[in-house]
């Protein structure tokens, strides 16, 4: 089991290409080994692949956005299969589309973007947020609806989101345990206080070990199931993001 990092935790820092290596060198000093990309902040997939090789960092997963995928779906996989990145992601559905006719056209674009990973040999997986524990008019959850378009694709389950939703996310990685391939934690102060996103009040996220968020049995699940990548991901910060990601790495080396 290994520790990564979503870039997305330091936003503002990687919005230019310098900003970006700069956060990726300061990332593998701190002890991660990889990182999960959300941008690639406009550099070439092999300049990416030989940076990762440089900063002993894999960039095990990336998360794209619905325009992204809509705009140029194989641009993003084969960029992808040249760095080295062996997984992308489905990582957030707008509240426009939380309903049935969007829930709809994300399960038709799925077999698409299934087959084009296949191609060049990379994983897709979904990312879930709490309104995938909403339910459909069938008693499902809108997420294992989605799941259910195809078995080949993979979950990587927001273990924060779960609970925020209300479930118990160790028994929900039991329940999809055939899907789980990479895992997302957070941590929390309070349920609210933060800016708003998606039309939600974020809750106040911390340092893993800082706040509520009991990560102990996830990351005990992910190392008894053998889960390569737990995945840190802090979408708010109230001290500096670099700060914020040290102490959540040593926090993750404790519990392993």
């Amino acid at each position: 089991m290994k520790f990564g990092y979503q870039l997305f935790s330091a936003l503002s820092l990687c919005q230019t290409k310098e900003g970006m290596i700069s956060i990726m060198e300061k990332l593998s000093q701190l002890g991660y080994d990889g990182v999960e990309f959300f941008s690639y902040a406009g550099i070439p997939a092999e300049e990416m692949k030989t940076l990762l090789e440089r900063l002993h960092l894999k960039g095990f997963n990336s998360h794209v956005q619905l325009e992204r995928w809509e705009k140029d779906p194989e641009g993003e996989v084969r960029y992808a299969a040249q760095a080295g990145i062996p997984c992308l992601t489905i990582p957030w559905l707008p509240p426009e589309m939380r309903n049935a006719e969007g829930y709809a056209k994300i399960k038709a674009m799925i077999p698409k973007l299934l087959s084009l990973c296949e191609k060049y040999g990379i994983t897709l997986l979904y990312h879930n947020h709490h309104f995938e524990f909403d339910k459909t008019p069938e008693g499902r959850y809108v997420l294992e609806d989605i799941l259910g378009v195809d078995p080949a694709l993979g979950l990587e389950l927001d273990t924060f989101w779960a609970h925020y939703a209300g479930i118990d996310p160790v028994a929900y990685m039991e329940s999809q345990k055939a899907r789980m391939k990479l895992i997302h934690i957070k941590d929390y102060l309070t349920l609210d206080g933060g800016p708003v996103a998606g039309g939600l009040e974020m809750p106040t996220f911390c340092a893993i070990g800082t706040g509520k968020m009991n990560n102990q049995p996830i990351v005990d699940w992910a190392k008894a199931n053998d889960i390569a990548w737990v995945c840190v991901e802090q979408d708010n910060s109230h001290i500096p993001e670099l700060e914020a990601a040290a102490l959540s790495i040593r926090a993750l080396k404790a519990m392993a």
